[in-house]
């Protein structure tokens, strides 16, 4: 049997290609199905506004991590319902700032990316529940590292 060499370089990329995809969903591990708690990774991705300063990400008033540019962090939640918060700085959470309300489900993995809503007179940040697809997408087309001081 001949193989022609255009046909084992293709092979060797799609291996390639295929593996890449499997570690770099490694990287980002979902909560075991039988824990008591629920995982909540709070994700910033790039960009120019607002990249001079940290956005303080907050659960039930309480700043649990301050991610820079490019950063994600993970966390540990007690089942039931929590708010979420996505603010420029402070150490709790500001009775403005937008809430994103989410039922936690011991086992399960919750993805909230927080995010710059520009207008003329203010900024504002946000926070948004996306999909495990959509974070792994993020952090592999902004390259986000995890913020290992926020663990």
């Amino acid at each position: 049997m001949k193989v022609s060499l255009k046909t084992i370089i293709l092979l060797i990329a799609i291996f390639l290609t295929g593996s890449g995809a499997f570690i770099f969903a490694q990287d980002i591990p979902e909560n075991i199905a039988d824990a008591d708690f629920g995982l909540v990774y709070f994700i910033r991705g790039k960009g120019f506004s607002g990249s001079a300063t940290s956005f303080s990400a907050i659960i039930d008033d309480v700043n649990v991590c301050n991610l820079n540019n490019r950063s994600y962090s993970v966390h540990q939640v007690t089942p039931g319902l929590h708010q979420f918060k996505a603010q420029f700085g402070g150490k709790k959470g500001k009775s403005k700032a937008e809430i994103l309300e989410i039922n936690v489900e011991p086992g399960k993995t919750y993805y909230v990316q927080m995010l710059m809503q520009m207008s003329f007179w203010v900024n504002d940040l946000t926070s948004q529940e996306i999909t495990r697809n959509s974070a792994l997408g993020l952090i592999k087309e902004d390259e986000i590292k995890l913020d290992e001081k926020c663990e």
